[in-house]
């Protein structure tokens, strides 16, 4: 399984090189491990997305992949195919005119026979619970189904580790929690290495880790708890908190759970019975 490494990583856009996007950030995601990365507009995580599979390339520092630079033009091939990247609309990634052809396109870009193909295809696709729309045009799709096509079609290509550019920005709820679901099913049951770039912050819940983000450095980085128990950190930077903490801090003030922090509805009824 891949894991990956950025040391003193600074990043500028070629026309304009004093304004950096990343400052010497330094930073290390184990292989099957599931990290949210949160920050304000403009914190450069997008930028960091684009960093770890090549497609941008640090103006100093290196990023590694199981020990494969970025920076080498002889890894990049080998990089992207362990780490996907998956973007915010995933209308910009349809290529094919069905369902089946737009997950194959990858794999048989991959040159890999075509039951090799089938069966990828197959499995993907009912990964993410669209196998019975498999002939059915992409374009009949609601916003979620497009968000699950466009897993399915990295998927595919057997990726050890999936980027998610804030990948549900575009969907509802219901939505984004069908999207949801799938991550941490590939994270738990399957191994991926999932890295969520998202501002829905009851989506970090889903993960293990958090990584804060302010004007390209790394502000806070630690488990979902210890994230959450400095909410004052998050709030300095005009970020909300997931419903649940939010409960739980108000729950803090009236003198309930002696400060732990909720996460779910059982921890929730827990404290109040506890009182």
């Amino acid at each position: 399984m891949a894991s990956l490494t950025l040391s003193d990583v600074s990043f500028s856009y070629p026309n304009n090189t004093e304004d950096r996007v990343i400052s010497g950030l330094s930073l290390s995601i184990e292989a099957g491990s599931f990290v949210s990365i949160i920050g304000p507009n403009g914190c450069g995580k997008s930028t960091l997305a684009r960093l770890l599979n090549g497609i941008y390339l640090p103006s100093s520092g290196s990023v590694t992949v199981d020990g494969l630079s970025t920076s080498d033009k002889k890894s990049i091939y080998e990089i992207r195919r362990k780490v996907a990247l998956l973007f915010q609309n995933p209308d910009n990634q349809i290529v094919g005119d069905t369902v089946e052809d737009d997950t194959a396109f990858g794999p048989e870009n991959l040159g890999l026979d075509r039951d090799e193909i089938t069966k990828r295809v197959e499995s993907s696709l009912s990964s993410v619970g669209l196998l019975g729309k498999r002939y059915d045009s992409p374009n009949t799709l609601s916003g979620g189904e497009k968000a699950r096509l466009g897993i399915a079609g990295i998927l595919a290509l057997s990726p050890e580790v999936l980027v998610l550019d804030e990948a549900t920005a575009m969907l509802d709820p219901r939505g984004r929690k069908d999207v949801m679901d799938i991550l941490r099913n590939l994270w738990e049951k399957e191994g991926k290495t999932i890295i969520l770039i998202t501002h829905h912050p009851e989506e970090t819940l889903y993960g293990e880790r958090i990584v804060v983000m302010d004007k390209g450095r790394i502000k806070q980085d630690g488990s979902v708890e210890e994230v959450y128990s400095e909410p004052e950190v998050l709030r300095a930077l005009g970020l909300g908190l997931p419903p649940y903490v939010e409960l739980s801090l108000m729950l803090k003030e009236k003198g309930y759970g002696k400060g732990t922090i909720v996460l779910d509805s059982d921890s929730l009824y827990s404290i109040l019975e506890s009182k």
